[in-house]
């Protein structure tokens, strides 16, 4: 029974996946991502708390969302790929609802999270200013956007620099919807790291 509870419990606080991660996702969970995403330091760096919720937009395979879902009081781990969402599924973490987004709407509930948490996903959105403004119903009073996403130069990593998006237009597209920009964090070596406030 001990040996039961302790297994548990190092499983609920796990960074690692529980499953098999499928082939067309195992670029998510590269045994070199943690050397150049540093999650355990972007989390620190959010100074989240224990009520907090968190929606991690584009989730994948977790990545973040097993890693914040040890802090928060609950994520929404969302993602329009069907291979991702099943994935999600089959994690099943204690306090992690899946949710199966649309391309320009991350469908989640209203008034309801703390912080949205977009990392390597907005330079795929085709439709961002949509996109935004479905994102700000799900803000509570004072809830942030957080976006990491590749710089828009030749990296060893990250999309091909046709496909990628300038720290620049992450600003303006924000800008327009009305946000303002609260942080600029330049720790990571290939991606820009802003948050913004409603």
């Amino acid at each position: 029974m001990v040996l039961f509870l302790v297994f548990g419990l190092l499983q609920i606080g796990s960074a690692e996946p529980r499953n098999p991660v499928p082939e067309e996702l195992q670029y998510l969970e590269e045994p070199d991502r943690g050397e150049w995403q540093m999650p355990e330091r972007v989390i620190e760096t959010l100074r989240l708390r224990e009520s907090d919720v968190v929606a991690d937009i584009g989730a994948g395979t977790g990545y973040f969302s097993r890693r914040f879902a040890r802090q928060v009081a609950h994520v929404y781990a969302e993602d329009v790929d069907p291979e991702a969402l099943s994935f999600l599924r089959r994690e099943a973490l204690a306090n992690v609802t899946v949710v199966p987004g649309k391309p320009e709407n991350p469908m989640l509930p209203p008034n309801s999270c703390n912080v949205v948490f977009i990392c390597d996903v907005l330079h795929i959105v085709k439709k961002r200013s949509v996109f935004l403004n479905n994102v700000v119903p799900a803000l509570k009073r004072g809830g942030k956007v957080v976006i990491i996403d590749f710089y828009r130069r030749e990296l060893p990593v990250g999309p091909p620099l046709w496909a990628s998006l300038s720290e620049q237009e992450v600003k303006e597209d924000f800008l327009k919807a009305a946000f303002r920009l609260d942080k600029q964090l330049t720790f990571l070596p290939y991606q820009y790291f802003l948050i913004f406030t409603k």
